[in-house]
């Protein structure tokens, strides 16, 4: 059994008010728990959209977006592509898909390229998550660049650090590109009041996550809500 865990989304400025928005975990139930899977790759299209009809009719009326993570090998699959065309059609609620930065030597950057500029051709919203880590490099990222809404920079991923001013060529360098590039730009990672306060008067990006606002948690499902199955 598939379900979502989501981690709360806050306005940078806001982060005491109530959540905008979730990211959108995949957690498999397994040995009497919910847990990682074994192959994220393993759900299918059609399980995907099932599970996030079944999500978003639960979710509360505040909420303004969501995103949810797809391999490079999904992200290239039109399956995936037409599924996430189907969802939004149903919400208002805006849909970010986060292209992880997981390699597969499979994948080529022409095709993440070419997928990309599906998504926008549709409409729907793209997040290259973790930029500047993994496969995720500048070098991709322009790539991809016309085709994108959204850069998402995790500080875990540079931890560990006593203060982000530690990490301030990094951080400052997608700070400056989302900019110029007119993108959004979501700082995930933040686990205490410092690094709130850096980034909302140093960073004041468009979306923020982290355990100091909220920890990842079992969402709340429609059971009897049915999506109809991609082909």
């Amino acid at each position: 059994m598939l379900r979502f865990y989501g981690q709360p989304k806050f306005r940078v400025m806001d982060a005491d008010k109530d959540p905008v928005g979730y990211e959108l975990f995949i957690r498999e139930w397994r040995d009497d728990r919910w847990m990682l899977p074994e192959d994220f790759t393993a759900c299918t299209p059609d399980q995907m959209a099932q599970l996030l009809s079944q999500t978003i009719a639960k979710l509360p009326e505040n909420i303004e977006l969501i995103s949810f993570n797809l391999e490079q090998s999904q992200f290239v699959d039109d399956r995936y592509i037409d599924m996430v065309k189907q969802i939004q059609n149903t919400t208002s609620i805006n849909i970010f898909t986060e292209l992880t930065e997981r390699t597969d030597a499979n994948v080529s950057i022409a095709q993440l390229k070419d997928a990309a500029r599906k998504f926008h051709n549709l409409g729907l919203l793209v997040c290259i998550d973790d930029v500047g880590t993994g496969d995720n490099t500048p070098e991709l990222v322009l790539e991809l660049n016309d085709y994108i809404d959204e850069y998402k920079f995790a500080l875990q991923n540079f931890r560990p650090f006593n203060r982000i001013s530690e990490i301030t060529g990094t951080i400052t360098f997608w700070y400056e590109m989302a900019a110029k590039n007119g993108k959004m730009l979501a700082i995930e990672g933040l686990e205490n009041e410092a690094d709130l306060s850096t980034i909302q008067q140093s960073y004041p990006c468009d979306v923020i996550q982290g355990y100091y606002m909220g920890k990842p948690a079992l969402l709340p499902i429609a059971e009897d809500v049915k999506s109809d199955l991609v082909n």
